[in-house]
């Protein structure tokens, strides 16, 4: 191992914060100071400025849109090819961090009567297990995209709005179709069919059918006989965002 890059704050547990880092390519070690990270792709790095632009991109995506830990903080990059290793420290400029925070349901159950005491403990560490594993796969369906796609860091942003627009709305929807010309192998995809987008663009386009929420401000005819309600507008582009954000970790 050449470099590898130190975590000066996180708010999360080091198991979880070990789990998430490998899930993106990394390696959670000790560092000098504080705990650090390195990967194959730090290591082929010719300079610490370098090996610090990967540690960048790892930042974004714990403390950007996906906000797994708003309080991750990059110390200093480590040159282990030297004795004693050498720190490189780089001074940024302060940067804000949006407050909006993406939250995982959790439900509380009780042990099945009738347990003897051992078993209660067994019970308890293995619904404790069970919901450090759930908690930490709802992570990563959101850090791993913001990691590997710029747009996916985009439609993560979007989903965060509270009480979205129709213009909001569509934008997610044009981020994850790509380009409208992609649109029929977009829908095939998808299972798209023409009355459903048809009744969802009268929702987020038509201000007849949902008022200034809508992105335009004239009215015109609809293109359905039954439009879409905001809420449903909401769901179905949040499938379609789900199922995008899911092919971004499966093809990676």
């Amino acid at each position: 191992m050449r470099w590898a890059i130190e975590i000066r704050k996180t708010s999360l547990q080091r198991r979880n914060l070990a789990d998430l880092l490998k899930g993106l390519g990394f390696d959670l070690i000790e560092g000098v100071e504080y705990p650090a990270f390195s990967s194959a792709a730090i290591d082929s790095c010719t300079t610490a400025t370098d090996a610090f632009e990967i540690a960048k991109k790892v930042r974004s995506a714990f403390n950007g849109p996906a906000k797994i830990d708003p309080d991750f903080v990059l110390g200093s990059v480590i040159d282990y090819a030297t004795t004693p290793a050498r720190r490189y420290a780089f001074l940024e400029p302060a940067v804000f961090v949006n407050e909006t925070t993406i939250y995982t349901p959790t439900i509380t159950i009780s042990p099945p009567e009738g347990l003897s005491a051992d078993d209660v403990a067994k019970w308890e560490e293995e619904q404790a297990e069970l919901q450090y594993q759930t908690r930490l796969e709802h992570q990563r369906k959101l850090l791993e995209p913001a990691f590997l796609d710029p747009k996916s860091a985009k439609v993560i942003a979007l989903l965060c709005f509270e009480n979205p627009s129709g213009e909001t709305l569509y934008k997610i929807y044009e981020l994850v179709e790509g380009n409208p010309k992609n649109r029929e192998k977009f829908h095939a995809r998808y299972g798209i069919d023409k009355d459903q987008f048809n009744r969802f663009r009268d929702a987020v386009h038509n201000p007849s059918v949902t008022g200034d929420w809508a992105r335009h401000a004239y009215d015109k005819r609809t293109n359905s006989l039954d439009p879409m309600t905001k809420e449903e507008a909401e769901q179905f582009v949040r499938e379609i965002a789900d199922r995008f954000l899911h092919s971004i970790r499966q093809n990676r």
